[in-house]
């Protein structure tokens, strides 16, 4: 295994978001504030760079190979996180209904709150369909960061 870590902005409710990968593929992006000993490759290079640029809203699409997670179902999940477009949301419900499964909102809910390669894998973009915020692994207060963070650039590069 190979590791990195990226020194998170200021603002941003974590120190560091730590990462994980083998030789071919990300496999984690976890949020900490301890140090930790790095032993990086050229994934965990290519990812920090590319968490560097979107902290510095210079990125909006992540380019990064990542390894399929956990069940079918979960791995349905992900792919359709993958599909929301940057400063946008979808719902728990929406998620469901688009993987044919109506009524598996709170299993898409447990699916997000498992997957480990936060922001890449951008479960802070669902929330409930009252429009509130609910559960990430990172904390609600990161959740809404991270959707600030994104609303803020997506109207900045919308402006021109």
């Amino acid at each position: 295994m190979y590791t990195d870590q990226v020194l998170c902005p200021d603002s941003f409710p974590w120190r560091f978001s730590n990462i994980v990968a083998s030789e071919k593929n990300l496999i984690e992006v976890m949020f900490s504030n301890d140090k930790i000993i790095t032993n990086p490759n050229k994934i965990t290079d290519l990812c920090k760079y590319q968490l560097n640029l979107y902290f510095s809203r210079e990125l909006t699409s992540f380019s990064l190979p990542i390894i399929s997670q956990g069940t079918v179902f979960s791995s349905a999940v992900y792919d359709e996180l993958l599909r929301i477009p940057f400063g946008s949301t979808k719902t728990y419900k929406d998620i469901a209904i688009t993987l044919g499964s109506p009524k598996k909102s709170r299993p898409v809910g447990h699916a997000c709150s498992l997957n480990k390669i936060s922001i890449i894998v951008p479960c802070h973009r669902v929330i409930s369909s009252s429009g509130g915020l609910t559960g990430y692994a990172g904390g609600l207060k990161t959740k809404e960061w991270l959707l600030k963070h994104e609303s803020q650039l997506k109207y900045k590069l919308t402006e021109y």
